[in-house]
């Protein structure tokens, strides 16, 4: 329940397999006022959550609309500071990061490197600034918009074979010239994303190469430069170590790359309450980054397709 005087709770039961329908029967007796879809079959051409987001807003009413995930839990404070901060900043689409909550030791260990890589990669000062369309980010458990900026941009008809659309939606906001907000959202929602290591791995592998418009310069470059920043000093100052024992000027700068990487990570883990294993594995969870990434992209180049909830998307078929 939400401290908020009057919303809808639009729920699209999405051809699941499992006891979702079920589950969604025993809430709806303790809250009939819950409006609870069945989805229609997927329309070739969409992918399966912007095809099920756009059944969502067509039975919507509101003047703002939250797309949120299943496994996200809201906070009752959730919609009035959420609406509070859009209203105050004049966000046509506000998008929030919320708290991680992380079970498994996959989790603890490659799950904190999401908001490490993005924290330290994408320069935050021009992401609200209208304009540089790049430097956008869309947080799939929590993107709200106001319906007049949502119905300017197209809707998720504008992305509908977008894998990562939640970014794509911001971009398309700044195409429009409106106004995108990201905020701190811990005190508001929290989120599992993934259960286990299988679950990181294809769920990851479906979005990064897609995260980069399928290009391979993109993925490498960038992996690259991954490799160059977190993890060289790494293997410098341990070959260091290992060849002699005495003080010497490479020894003393990658010690202080690597001091400001663990530095890094811990202000990081500490922001958002990401817990120490990670910190301390450092060089294991960043060095999954881009095994992770050249899956993602080996996956579409030997035309497997990006594999997830069942579903296979292949951007060359998706092209024809």
């Amino acid at each position: 329940m939400q401290d908020y005087p009057s919303y809808e709770v639009i729920v699209l039961n999405d051809n699941s397999t499992d006891k979702t329908g079920e589950i969604l029967g025993d809430i709806k007796l303790r809250h009939p006022e819950l409006n609870i879809m069945t989805g229609k079959p997927l329309v070739k051409g969409w992918t399966g959550k912007c095809f099920a987001c756009k059944q969502l807003y067509d039975a919507s009413k509101g003047e703002y609309i939250l797309f949120t995930d299943a496994d996200t839990v809201h906070n009752k404070n959730s919609l009035r500071d959420s609406v509070t901060i859009a209203m105050n900043r004049k966000a046509d689409m506000l998008t929030l990061f919320p708290a991680m909550t992380m079970v498994s030791f996959a989790e603890k260990l490659i799950m904190p490197m999401l908001w490490f890589t993005v924290m330290l990669l994408l320069p935050f000062y021009f992401v609200d600034k209208k304009g540089f369309v790049k430097f956008s980010i869309g947080i799939g458990p929590f993107m709200m918009f106001r319906r007049s900026a949502y119905a300017e941009i197209g809707g998720h008809d504008s992305v509908k074979n977008a894998i990562v659309e939640d970014v794509w939606l911001a971009r398309k906001i700044k195409e429009h010239n409106l106004q995108l907000v990201v905020a701190d959202g811990q005190h508001m929602l929290s989120v599992r994303m993934y259960r286990n290591f299988g679950e990181i791995w294809s769920g990851f592998s479906k979005n990064i190469f897609a995260g980069f418009e399928f290009s391979s310069i993109a993925l490498f470059s960038v992996n690259m430069l991954y490799l160059l920043l977190f993890i060289l000093p790494f293997m410098l100052f341990f070959i260091q170590l290992s060849l002699q024992f005495s003080l010497n000027l490479m020894l003393i700068l990658t010690a202080f790359q690597v001091f400001l990487l663990y530095f890094s990570r811990a202000a990081i883990s500490a922001r958002f309450k990401l817990g120490i294993i990670s910190t301390l594995l450092h060089p294991i969870g960043a060095l999954s980054v881009p095994v992770i990434a050249l899956n993602s992209w080996r996956w579409i180049k030997a035309g497997h397709g990006a594999k997830w909830k069942g579903r296979v998307y292949n951007p060359a078929e998706d092209n024809k």
